[in-house]
């Protein structure tokens, strides 16, 4: 019997890696392996469409241990899923915010890397974009580029130059100063003097990575150039490209492999005609985020708010669910996912508001949900359920809330409950699936309920 929770039969999807959700940390369990798996939505049958196909062939052939690995693709019905080698590392910008500059040496290193994986894909017509966040460090020392192809010839030399003018100035070009290094509680950590924030400083880089970056179309640097100077200054560097060798200075210790890049996934580039690209995983924020302030809400409501009107359509494709709600009663809308997708990859929405005649009535029909919550051992279909997060109150949403999380042993579920005035909401967001990997539902009633609070606020 088939398992509903596995793509293609075979891949399980465990967590998001990015938070539009097209990317996703999965697990191999035919070879027992992880993996990254990347949803590439399908723009509609014309020349983009082609444009797309056509990228994906030629990168299909590129073999370079600077690319991540693809290993499988699915075709859906208006998607592909593209099965890559689970690369693990820190983007080169996370690691000059958390750990600040590179030295000469070692970024001459990377872009060495960098440039012998532009220089592959371009053998094969296909096009990198090579940028701090694009680069990724392994603890081995290999440097990989890591999710974005782009379909407009953009100029790869000139993100090479912005590239190593991060690794060497801990911040991007024309960004002001740079951020101060932290350690893993956010301490931060005196900044490394290496020169002045407006410039590269005086190092041995400084002429490439000014050429790179402000040279005219009648000057600009070439290819070989860049190799022969970033060759001089990197420890050990061998001369001349080696694709195909393992064990580069600095650890590129891959064989040759069939590879695709990461960056196939250049769908937004295709969607919206433009030459854009698209994160294949994500770029996690250094520092935990600041707390949203809290919603002004109104003093009283005079009229019941319609549930299916407090999430816009664009809302609900964020969380992953089709844009159109159903009503369930006159106190609720349900939003939910594409039935086509597998079942541990469906959400489901539910919001329900009533107004109260009076404050205090909404008091004890906040206190009846709370009580409910706590003693509750079942679903509303008899199905044992566990309470994973007993409920809590949350502070700094409407006049009192409380948040709970739970489990039947098939679906997972996020709820906050609150009450505003006279009104008395419960959001909950459910994952068909029994855990709530990489903590999707918590974020997502987390969300949900934030927006939720915004459209009321402009309730009258």
């Amino acid at each position: 019997m088939t398992d509903p929770t596995l793509l293609a039969g075979r891949y399980r999807l465990l967590e998001r890696r990015d938070h539009a959700g097209t990317s996703w940390r999965s697990r191999d369990e035919l070879l027992r392996r992880d993996v990254t798996i990347a949803e590439v939505r399908l723009p509609p049958p014309g020349p983009y469409r082609e444009g797309l196909l056509a990228q994906i062939r030629a990168a299909a052939g590129l073999r370079h241990p600077g690319v991540t690995a693809l290993h499988d693709v699915i075709p859906g019905h208006d998607r592909l899923w593209l099965v890559m080698e689970a690369v693990e590392g820190r983007s080169l910008l996370q690691t000059v915010r958390a750990d600040g500059p590179l030295s000469d040496e070692r970024a001459a290193e990377v872009g060495l890397r960098v440039l012998d994986a532009l220089t592959a894909a371009r053998e094969q017509g296909v096009h990198l974009a090579a940028t701090p966040d694009t680069v990724l460090l392994t603890r081995s020392g290999r440097v990989v580029l890591t999710g974005v192809v782009a379909l407009a010839t953009g100029d790869e030399l000139h993100d090479l130059g912005a590239t190593l003018f991060t690794a060497v100035e801990g911040r991007t070009p024309g960004t002001g100063e740079r951020p101060v290094p932290v350690i893993g509680d956010g301490t931060p950590l005196a900044a490394p003097a290496t020169g002045p924030l407006g410039s590269t400083g005086s190092g041995p880089l400084v002429p490439l990575v000014e050429g790179l970056l402000t040279s005219g179309s009648g000057h600009r640097l070439d290819a070989t150039s860049v190799r022969l100077t970033l060759e001089r200054i990197a420890p050990g560097a061998a001369p001349g490209p080696d694709r195909s060798a393992p064990g580069r200075a600095g650890g590129i210790g891959a064989g040759s492999r069939r590879t695709l890049l990461a960056a196939a996934v250049a769908l937004a580039v295709l969607l919206v005609g433009g030459g854009l690209a698209v994160w294949l995983w994500p770029r996690p924020a250094e520092r935990a985020p600041v707390a949203a302030a809290p919603v002004t809400l109104p003093t009283t409501f005079t009229r019941e708010p319609d549930p299916c009107t407090l999430l816009s359509a664009d809302q609900a494709a964020t969380l992953e669910l089709e844009t159109t709600p159903r009503r369930s009663g006159d106190h609720e809308c349900r939003w939910s996912t594409d039935t086509r997708q597998p079942s541990n990859l469906r959400y489901s929405l539910r919001i329900f508001a009533v107004r109260l005649p009076s404050d205090e009535k909404a008091r004890e029909l906040y206190a009846r949900f709370l009580e409910q919550e706590r003693t509750r051992t079942k679903t509303s279909v008899g199905l044992p359920l566990t309470v994973t997060r007993p409920a809590a109150p949350v502070a700094g949403t409407g006049s009192e809330a409380y948040t709970v999380e739970g489990t039947n042993k098939i679906t997972y579920y996020s709820s906050t409950v609150f009450r505003a005035a006279n009104l008395v909401v419960s959001v909950q967001y459910e994952r068909g699936s029994a855990e709530d990997a990489g903590n999707s539902t918590r974020e997502g009633v987390s969300t949900a309920t934030r927006w939720v609070l915004e459209r009321l606020a402009r309730a009258r």
